[in-house]
């Protein structure tokens, strides 16, 4: 019996090579014409001007697409044809005859499936090793790059190869394996942003960019590319993602011991997780229609609308994929309870919705409270406020957005998305965000925007040690500038700070035109610039005397001789919409004018200059006309009530 051990091994190798070996021979060919042939047959003369500079800082950055077509199809492919004998049932019936056990079995070929997936990955990067300093690619790729790229994808590739089994051993048809692996690996990140998505249509303060960020593309490993470009360094992620493939494996190899051999071209080999499977479906196609509708519409009716049809296409593909039959519209009694169900969660949720809604903590149980009025939400977007006063500002805030959230139209180029975040002393987080006009709730933003506490956040550039380079982009005369100079880095923040820590709410809300855009270079900063989201204009007087003393070009600003005219009127008064480009013809701006009796023209060269320095983007009840003499050709601009002179404004307000 010993004797024939080795043949019998043999049989079982050659059986697994003829499988999925021509898998592994066309992944390995595939990559080594990427990456290491493409290295080799680049003209490095033409990359020598990067200097010590590294062309690629990850492998994965040449060929990335054919790469991705590699992580992702060869772990599924290898899944699906390796284990093709148990979901054909004479040769399930043969294998199974055999004097072996099941669980010898399933390690035989899983581990030597995987062996196949991950020796074409590490015989290139050895290949991109020998090659590095024979064929000089130090100019392209780093050692530690190579041994980086092969962890990730032995990573990223072992996830969805260990998935594709454990769902392989759920079904005993081919094509329903490899669908429902891709859907399976997608279904926690779907599911989440489709629930999450349609809750956000009935739940008034619900913060939706805090739980569908960038994160939850970390519970899909099917999504490699996304998570992988977007942070390649996540220790985290690959960690975890090895514990998903262990538990993947061991439950694998669970339901292999207990599933029938007779089970052989059933779209589910588990009887019990047939209504697990048919209403994960209705679930699904329900939020997905819904979703839909709400996008397209945000009428209410068309998104219930969208549920419901939804869930009984859902429920009738779940039916049709069990049964293998499109004969299952005599099998809705199942829908009809599914119905039911939800009409009772959609009965009884409103007493929940409410409450939500409602809760505010009390004060002696907040610790902190931070808000973020950007699109984006992130731990270092919210500004964290302390003081008392602040913090009785936020909580007055939002009582008022809780009471007149039905009443209040969200209109006009003042809105903005509001995040408020609660720190309570026990550590949990209450987080709330709503769409407001910022100039309804200005009343209790504007103190908040001015407080030190604030500010120090927001614009505290002099006690950062970590900034080794400035840059500003001029609006008018083109060109920037760049500092680096620790001195004068030192000395510009210096004064850039100053003037911040003293802009008013009004300033730090109006996006002037006349301005030069900040962006700040960090050391150790992977994404090189870390765009400073502000400007700096003739407000800030002590940065442009910086400027003028130290002899940099600082024209924020049109220069008053090239200045022919200058008009102010009331925006509403014009006949043509200012913000269409195709209507800014001087033609048509002049014979517009020519009919305004309420109007003033600007003949002071000491008023033109205040008024183009202080006009905007956005909306404002006075807009400006100005006709120059060069390339500038004219502008139509807004003009905030603030920022106009008194005696302008008195003349048009007669």
């Amino acid at each position: 019996m010993p004797s024939k051990k080795p043949l019998y091994y043999k049989q079982l190798y050659l059986l697994i090579f003829r499988n999925v070996g021509w898998i592994g021979i066309l992944s390995f060919l595939v990559l080594f014409f990427a990456i290491p042939m493409h290295l080799v047959l680049l003209d490095k003369k033409e990359y020598r001007e990067w200097g010590n500079n590294i062309v690629f800082q990850q492998i994965l950055d040449i060929n990335s697409v054919i790469q991705m077509g590699v992580l992702l199809l060869t772990p599924i492919l290898i899944g699906i044809f390796l284990f093709r004998y148990i979901q054909n049932k004479a040769f399930s019936d043969l294998m199974h005859s055999l004097p072996v056990s099941r669980k010898f079995l399933f390690h035989f070929f899983t581990w030597n499936g995987f062996v196949v997936l991950v020796l074409p990955v590490v015989l290139n990067g050895l290949i991109l090793m020998a090659a590095y300093s024979i064929f000089d690619l130090g100019i392209f790729i780093s050692i530690k790059s190579i041994w980086s790229w092969i962890g990730i994808f032995t990573v990223y590739t072992s996830v969805i190869y260990f998935a594709c089994i454990f769902v392989g051993m759920l079904t005993g048809l081919s094509i329903t394996q490899g669908l429902f692996t891709a859907l399976f690996l997608l279904f926690p990140a779907g599911v989440i942003f489709m629930l999450f998505y349609n809750f956000s249509t009935y739940v008034y303060g619900f913060p939706l960019e805090k739980y569908i960020s960038d994160k939850l593309i970390y519970l899909s490993p099917i999504l490699a590319p996304a998570i992988i470009y977007s942070n390649y360094s996540d220790l985290k992620v690959c960690i975890a993602y090895i514990v998903v493939s262990v538990i993947f494996y061991v439950a694998a190899m669970l339901l292999y011991k207990r599933r029938n051999a007779e089970t052989v071209y059933q779209t589910l080999t588990f009887r019990n997780l047939r209504g697990l499977f048919k209403y994960t479906v209705t679930i699904c196609f329900m939020l997905l229609a819904g979703l839909y509708f709400q996008v397209m519409n945000n009428g209410i009716g068309f998104h219930l609308f969208g549920l419901l049809i939804g869930s009984l296409i859902g429920y009738l593909i779940g039916e049709m994929f069990i049964q293998k039959s499109w004969r299952v519209f005599n099998r809705l009694k199942g829908y009809a309870y599914f119905f039911i169900a939800v009409v009772i969660v959609a009965g009884v949720s409103p007493f929940l919705i409410n409450k939500y809604e409602q809760y505010i903590p009390e004060e002696n149980d907040i610790k902190s409270v931070a808000i973020n009025d950007s699109m984006t939400y992130t731990d270092e977007a919210m500004k964290k406020l302390s003081s008392s006063e602040n913090m009785e500002k936020v909580i007055e805030m939002q009582r008022e957005l809780i009471k007149t959230q039905n009443t209040v139209e969200i209109y006009g180029e003042s809105v903005i998305p509001l995040t408020i975040e609660y720190k309570l002393n026990n550590n949990k987080k209450v987080t709330r965000t709503y769409t407001i006009n910022q100039d309804d709730y200005s009343k209790w933003l504007k103190p908040i925007y001015e407080s030190k506490e604030y500010k120090q956040q927001v614009y505290d550039f002099e006690s950062q040690t970590n900034i080794t380079e400035v840059t500003l982009e001029f609006s008018y005369e083109g060109g920037a500038i760049t500092i680096t100079n620790p001195e004068e880095l030192k000395g510009f923040l210096s004064a850039l700070t100053a003037d911040k820590q003293k802009e008013s709410y009004e300033d730090m809300k109006t996006r002037y035109i006349s301005s030069a855009s900040i962006s700040i270079l960090k050391e150790n900063d992977e994404n090189n610039y870390n765009y400073y989201d502000s400007f700096i204009t003739l407000k800030d007087k002590q940065t442009i005397a910086w400027l003028k003393k130290h002899g940099y070009h600082n024209e924020l600003t049109i220069k008053p001789e090239f200045v022919e005219k200058v008009v102010v009127f009331k925006a509403r008064d014009l006949g043509i919409d200012i913000n269409r480009d195709y209507d800014y013809v001087p033609e048509n701006i002049e014979e517009e004018l020519d009919k305004l009796s309420n109007k003033v023209e600007v003949n002071t060269e000491s008023l033109q200059k205040e008024i183009i320095s202080t006009y905007s983007y956005g909306k404002e009840k006075y807009a400006v006309y100005v006709k120059t003499r060069d390339q500038y050709g004219l502008e139509v601009n807004y003009i905030t009530e603030e920022n106009l002179p008194e005696s302008i404004k008195n003349s048009l307000e007669k």
